[in-house]
């Protein structure tokens, strides 16, 4: 086994050093801490002066509704609404881009038209839909033309507790 030199360099520390000037932060449904850990990841990889969008994508239309646009209207409203209010909360300063459409193509197309150096996603617990269709995540990390930083799931362990509630030091 080869020795490593004093300069080597962990990837874990060689990825805190890189800084990017347009990021797309994807926030899906889900918990706001969650939301909150995407957007304080995408403020720390921001370089100053960098551009943060956080594009949110409604992809489903209530049932029996042929003509979306009152409900596209309200929903869009009110994701940019609660983004924006996310955002101040947080004191970070970011373009909200909330769109209709088919998630992984449609965060794809905002990240070409910012012309993003980074996407910053979360999985989810995977289901049946995602083992029949695919999942957004693997979509985007498969099609994008720039870097993509991809927050896991946690993971229930066999003690009932997450794998980020067993990372957690204790006081």
């Amino acid at each position: 086994m080869q020795a490593r030199s004093k300069n080597w360099v962990t990837p874990r520390r060689l990825w805190h050093n890189v800084m990017y000037d347009r990021i797309i932060c994807a926030i899906g449904l889900g918990s706001r801490e969650r939301a909150e850990r995407l957007l304080r990841t995408s403020r720390a990889l921001l370089s100053t002066g960098g551009e943060l969008t956080v594009a949110h994508i409604v992809e489903r239309f209530p049932p029996g509704r042929e003509n979306p646009d009152d409900w596209a209207v309200s929903v869009i409203g009110e994701a940019e609404e609660k983004l924006d209010a996310l955002c101040r909360r947080l004191g970070i300063t970011a373009s909200i881009d909330v769109r209709m459409g088919t998630a992984s193509r449609t965060l794809l197309t905002v990240a070409n038209e910012r012309n993003a150096d980074l996407i910053v996603l979360a999985t989810h617990t995977s289901d049946i839909l995602d083992r029949i269709f695919g999942s957004t995540v693997e979509y985007v990390i498969r099609h994008a033309e720039c870097s993509v930083l991809v927050e896991r799931a946690d993971k229930t362990l066999r003690n009932g507790t997450t794998k980020t509630d067993s990372t957690k030091k204790k006081p």
